[in-house]
Formats: structure tokens, C-alpha cells, sequence
């Protein structure tokens, strides 16, 4: 017998999952962010135990805070969200401006534009494509200054990040760490 029904979005569900399952179980006064990195840029921000959802259940939507000022269009309808840059759609934009604009040579140049994807830019990265590698390199920069700008705001403690493009592993998270040293502040990290 069911006793109770919730309804959330994907990346809400993700932070509660983590509370109760993955790495915030085990965190003194439960409060995190959890970023889901997809088709799209997702966030769930918990506070001692609880969703924060603001007055219209739409807080905590890190994907479209403004991390470059008149950039991509987003799907939302502004330009410049963190989404456009750190989705796995974001991070096949990034690789697409820079065979379109840079001369480096790259195996995703021979990738159909069409058929193109973040996948491919993990493989190519892992191979030591030095256009992949920049691509990883753009997308950790504009992570970083997303996670920087949650955790000035929440001092949460802890950050996890779900999704496909995390499996590339160091190829994201490297850049992740050198721009999050750069941009957190002392106190927070």
C-alpha cells in the first residue's frame, strides 16, 4: 500500500537521493548541492535535510545563472546560462565554435556536425586531442565559476555531481579543480 506520493523534478529527486543514499547520509548537518550534468544543466540545493524551493518551487536552478554575459542563447529563453556551456549540448557547442573558429587540428573534425557529441569529445580528450582537451578545459572554467557562486551563497558541505558528462572523469574534473582554486574563495574551500 502506498502511503504517500511526492512529485519533484529530476534534479531535486537527485539531491534527495544523495541525502538519503550516496554521500550526504554521511554529512554532519545536511547541507549540499548536487548538479546534474545531462541534455541539460540541473540542481538540487539541500538545507539541514530539505529541499530549498523557494515560493514558487523553482529555487536552486544553477543552470541559469549568467556565467557570460550576452553568450550562447539557452533554452530558457536567456543568454549565457551555465546550462549552454556545461551540458553535454553545451559541451558539443564548445567544441563545434572551436573547429569552426580555431585552426587546431582535431579528430572531431571528421564527426558529421550533426552526429557530434560530448562522448566523442571524452574519446577524442582521452586520446590527447588538443581540441577536446580545450573543450574540457572551457567547460571546467564555466563549472567552476557555477559551483563558486552556489557554494558563496550556501556554504554547503559538499558539492556532487551526477550525469554523463562526469564520466569523462579527470578530463572534467582536472579543470574543475584548477579554476575552482582559482575562483572559491580561501575560506569556502
Amino acid at each position: 500500500a502506498i502511503k504517500a506520493i511526492a512529485m519533484t523534478n529530476d534534479a531535486n529527486a537527485a539531491a534527495l537521493g544523495e541525502l538519503y543514499y550516496g554521500g550526504g547520509k554521511h554529512l554532519k548537518r545536511k547541507d549540499l548541492v548536487e548538479i546534474t550534468l545531462g541534455t541539460g544543466l540541473g540542481s538540487g540545493f539541500v538545507s539541514n535535510g530539505d529541499i530549498i524551493y523557494g515560493h514558487n518551487s523553482f529555487a536552486g536552478e544553477l543552470g541559469h545563472i549568467i556565467v557570460e554575459p550576452n553568450g550562447r542563447s539557452c533554452g530558457c529563453g536567456n543568454c549565457g546560462c551555465l546550462e549552454s556551456y556545461c551540458s553535454a549540448t553545451g559541451i558539443r557547442r564548445t567544441a563545434l565554435r572551436l573547429i569552426d573558429d580555431t585552426a587546431t587540428p582535431s579528430s572531431l573534425r571528421k564527426i558529421e556536425r550533426e552526429k557530434l557529441t560530448a562522448k566523442d569529445v571524452s574519446i577524442a580528450a582521452a586520446a590527447g586531442d588538443k581540441l577536446a582537451l580545450e573543450v574540457w578545459d572551457i567547460t571546467g572554467h564555466y563549472l567552476a565559476i557555477g559551483i563558486a557562486t552556489a557554494v558563496a551563497i550556501t556554504t554547503p558541505e559538499a558539492v556532487f555531481l551526477f550525469g554523463g558528462p562526469t564520466k569523462a572523469g579527470d578530463l572534467l574534473m582536472n579543470p574543475l579543480k584548477k579554476y575552482l582554486d582559482k575562483y572559491m574563495h580561501h575560506s569556502m574551500k
